[in-house]
């Protein structure tokens, strides 16, 4: 076994295994509330009345769609005006849902339950093992006592803990447990029986337990047991039983029903979902509870524990099959405690504790998407739909914790890295595994319901995409600080790099929920034709200019401007670019210190070098070629459109969308070369390098832009839009700010993908002089002003052309939205009965009874006082009873809408026509009201009618 010259300190960083314990608790909560809200649901489905069966479901069949039919078709009935509105009020009325201070009571007694088994449970263990207390009785020299003082004190304990004895345990351990200031320590009987022959040992174990009082591993570990006993033994038993008797009645009792077909796979993944958090959490809680065990070991050795006490198992066999070591490693992830050639292996070389493990990666990433799916369903606790910036909240929630377990375990790679004098991760291997992680978690049954598999499962590489940047920035972000930061901790800067893993992650894993997993689903990602008459809304005659290539650019703007979209509650393309600009700002910030060759501060160790920074010159020198480049191709774009679009209705909107579009493009394919040529053979920091000078050529592109639009009419062949020349900075700045959107947002994002996806050409580089290095007055100049030219522009940008927006995510026009036919005469028939009994039969005959009313009380009115207090309050309710009815769905069929409408029609005319007169004293007018009024009836009538005929 190969020793290191120097011992790495395993807590020169947090451990990260509390993060990781949160986020297991998180998970089993949020898993809690998830079966109490559908527990909650089924039983309010059972108390419903029998007219309310379908519940909230039956709102889609009177919206006149089908459930579980064609997506598309879905998508087209519920994006007709009006349509998404009375969705969302048949909801609330009709969705199952009951008392909310039951539920409040349920969720009271699952916490009161958490709490008072985490308050037993020591209590029964101790009884359980029949332990006695060291007293006079047990300890008559109170030698053993005495040791075990000195060994707290040695510890650090500011309060002793409580000391038994198990007489029964043979074997020469200890355990410790207990609940919050109130631990107690077990020493077994075999250890105090080798006591003597072995004090050594005695000496280890006892440090190790108290280690792990000192590190907080019993509070910790009995809050996640009593959480996780409560669900198995509460919760997991009711979600079973529900989904087992659900899922026998589609497959026994109804196997051609109606719901059969989507209830059947989401009956099946909810199991399976139910199965894999069991797993998941066992997983978890064990790598965890191993990981701990090596600190509590470490410590022990820190505290003068001879590191012979952990040579009790034997070695492995060094002739061993890869089969048969691959079982052993397998069996290994599901013991609780490591083994002891491990626990020797770790504090011979503490590799262990700073090392990138595989296993909680790939369950960090499953655990992100089911805490925040978790939480999201069960923010309201059933009562009502959760608020969008709640969903955000729930999609930041899931994605903090995943970024603080994934960032603090490539941080401490690569602090152990630079210790070690040795080449930090990559991340990108890490990154496969998170990335795995979740692939698998946004594969789960609120993912796919209904079917199998997402219909369009290549658009889950997203994901796996997403992983990889993440880590693969974070791994190179953290080596890059740990190797130049010169201050005495690394707490602020790291906390400062998982923030911005947190922001670029939360953005994304945001983005998927809100509308990634839509394209994975099926829906279509743009609708060009709807996005182009969107535009034309706001640049009149752009339809007339229209052409495929006018509605690719469109289209393609659209598509970036939704990128962070449907959950912020702010200026999200603004937001993407602070995200953006994160990952190459930070980064180019440490360019603007001092860096030496002598041992950072915060090592404390001779032994450690400061590595290198950035390559600035190369960044600068490929920055301005990148520069370079953006301007020949700018120009080329300006050629090119010179002509390419006539004068005409909507030309001057379609040349600035072509030529902001042309800017789009050769600025991001300036910055994507010069990023990789920047970064070709950088293996430290490959990204990091090509992100900061895709940052430069950014900036620098977008200067020649700004220059080249305020010039315009200056440049003969180059002109755009103007023929006079002139000086014009207003337009130039206008344009360059909506362009700079997605050059500064995506624009970076596209080449931090294309940096994975583009392979760099490996390049003999001659090794870094150990000398010291300087830091020139211009540098630091360079980084303030990219610092500040790129936040102001961040402040100040906009969109000054006008914001188009559409209530439908993938821009579909009002008027493409349309009444799919209905796929057979019982659907036809259950469309038009949830109908009436969801809203319709109430308007129907709310309007018949004003009408009603108002020949009561025209024939009882003899005089105009008579009138106007009696007639006109009715004419008044009939035409709010209109307004109401339209805000109900249409009625779900063409001919019956048709009815329906003209019915609609002929009351509100007859309504206002009678209060009109009624206010100018027309007689003659009332007349025609009476008269309007009364054919009402047979509109009514043809209603009544046409759906008895298509009920019955």
């Amino acid at each position: 076994m190969s020793t290191p010259t120097a011992r790495v300190d395993g807590r020169v960083l947090s451990t990260g295994t509390t993060a990781r314990f949160v986020l297991l608790t998180v998970l089993v909560l949020v898993a809690s509330l998830s079966v109490i809200e559908d527990v909650n649901y089924n039983v309010a489905y059972w108390l419903e009345p029998e007219g309310n069966v379908l519940g909230s479901v039956g709102c889609y069949y009177a919206a006149g769609t089908d459930p579980v039919g064609d997506p598309e078709e879905i998508r087209l009935a519920l994006n007709r005006p009006g349509v998404a509105a009375a969705l969302d009020v048949c909801w609330d009325r009709f969705e199952h849902r009951l008392p909310l201070w039951l539920a409040w009571l349920e969720l009271a007694l699952l916490m009161t339950s958490v709490v008072v088994l985490y308050w037993v449970l020591p209590r029964w263990k101790g009884r359980r093992a029949k332990v006695v207390p060291l007293d006079g009785q047990t300890d008559p020299t109170g030698e053993v006592r005495r040791l075990v003082d000195e060994l707290v004190a040695v510890a650090g304990l500011t309060r002793s803990p409580q000391v038994v004895i198990d007489p029964a345990a043979q074997t020469p351990s200890a355990v410790v447990f207990g609940r919050w200031g109130r631990y107690t320590v077990c020493l077994h009987g075999g250890l105090l029986a080798r006591r003597s022959a072995d004090p050594a040992g005695f000496r280890g174990v006892v440090l190790h337990e108290l280690a792990h009082i000192h590190n907080r591993d019993v509070d910790i570990t009995y809050g996640t047991v009593a959480l996780w006993r409560v669900f198995l033994a509460v919760l997991l038993p009711a979600n079973v039983l529900m989904t087992v008797a659900f899922l026998r009645r589609d497959l026994l009792q109804n196997p051609t029903g109606i719901y059969a077909a989507t209830n059947v796979p989401s009956s099946v993944y909810q199991l399976l979902q139910t199965g894999f958090l069991i797993v998941l959490v066992y997983l978890a809680r064990a790598d965890v509870l191993r990981t701990r065990e090596f600190y509590a070991d470490a410590d022990a050795a820190k505290w003068g524990a001879d590191p012979r006490v952990w040579r009790q198992g034997a070695p492995a066999s060094a002739g061993a099959g890869r089969g048969r070591h691959m079982l052993i490693s397998f069996a290994g992830l599901w013991r609780m405690h490591p083994a002891w050639g491990q626990r020797e292996q770790a504090l011979a070389d503490p590799v262990r504790l700073f090392g990138v493990q595989r296993l909680p990666l790939f369950l960090t990433g499953a655990a992100a998407f089911m805490v925040a799916d978790g939480a999201s369903g069960s923010a309201t606790l059933g009562q009502g739909d959760v608020p969008l910036w709640a969903q955000w909240a729930c999609a930041m929630l899931g994605a903090g914790l995943a970024a603080v377990v994934v960032g603090t375990i490539q941080w401490r790679a690569a602090v152990h890295a630079v210790l070690a004098n040795q080449r930090g991760p990559s991340g990108i291997r890490a990154g496969l595994w998170f990335g795995a992680g979740l692939v698998t978690g946004g594969m789960g049954p609120s993912r796919t319901a209904g079917q199998w598999l997402p219909e369009r499962p290549q658009f889950m590489f997203l994901l796996l995409l997403i992983g990889v940047v993440i880590s693969w920035w974070t791994a190179q972000h953290a080596e890059l600080w740990a190797r130049t930061w010169q201050g005495g901790t690394l707490g602020p800067v790291m906390l400062l790099g998982l923030s911005a893993t947190w922001l670029v992650f939360g953005l994304w894993f945001s983005w998927w929920q809100s509308e990634g997993y839509e394209w994975a689903q099926g829906r279509p990602i743009i609708d060009s034709e709807g996005v182009l008459q969107l535009y034309a809304t706001y640049y009149p005659g752009l339809a007339e200019a229209g052409s495929d290539g006018l509605s690719t650019v469109v289209s393609v703007q659209w598509t970036l401007s939704r990128l962070g979209t449907d959950q912020f509650v702010f200026s999200s393309q603004r937001f993407v670019m602070w995200v953006a600009g994160a990952l190459w700002l930070l980064p180019l910030l440490t360019c603007a210190w001092h860096l030496t060759s002598k041992a950072p501060r915060w090592a404390r160790a001779d032994h450690v070098r400061a590595g290198p920074g950035l390559p600035v010159r190369r960044i600068v020198r490929c920055a301005i070629g990148g520069g370079l480049l953006a301007l020949c191709t700018l120009t080329m774009a300006k050629a090119l459109l010179h002509d390419a679009v006539r004068p005409g209705s909507g030309w001057l909107a379609a040349t600035l969308l072509y030529d902001s579009f042309g800017v789009l493009v050769a600025v991001t394919a300036a910055m994507v070369v010069a990023a990789w040529v920047a970064g070709n053979g950088d293996r430290t920091y490959r990204l990091l390098t090509g992100l900061v000078t895709a940052g430069l050529t950014a900036l620098l592109g977008l200067a020649w832009s700004f220059l080249l639009t305020s010039v315009d009419g200056c440049l003969g062949r180059f002109n755009v839009v103007f023929d006079t020349c002139g000086w014009r900075p207003y337009e130039g700045w206008t344009h360059t700010a909506s362009t700079g959107l997605d050059v500064l947002g995506p624009g970076v994002f596209t080449v931090a993908a294309a940096l994975l996806l583009i392979p760099a050409i490996p390049r003999r580089t001659a090794p870094t002089a150990d000398v010291q290095h300087t830091v020139s007055l211009r540098r630091r100049f360079l980084v303030a002003g990219v610092w500040a030219t790129t936040l102001v522009f961040i402040s100040t940008s906009g969109l000054p052309l006008g914001h188009v927006s559409s209530a439908t995510p993938d821009g579909m026009a009002p008027s493409r939205a349309h009444l799919p036919p209905a796929s057979s005469p019982q659907m036809r028939s259950l469309r038009v009965l949830a109908w009436l009994r969801y809203g319709g039969q109430q308007h129907l005959n709310g309007i018949a009874e004003h009408e009603n009313a108002f020949t009561t009380a025209a024939n009882q009115s003899f005089s105009y006082d008579d009138t106007a207090a009696r007639v006109r309050p009715v004419c008044r309710a009939v035409e709010r009873g209109v307004a109401n009815a339209r805000a109900y769905f249409p009625l779900p069929d063409a001919e019956g809408h048709r009815h329906w409408k003209d019915f609609l029609d002929q009351s509100e005319h007859a309504a206002t026509t009678c209060w009109k007169a009624i206010d100018t004293e027309n007689v003659q007018m009332y007349r025609e009201a009476v008269e309007q009024m009364q054919q009402t009836y047979f509109s009514h009538r043809k209603v009544i009618n046409w759906t008895k005929k298509n009920v019955d």
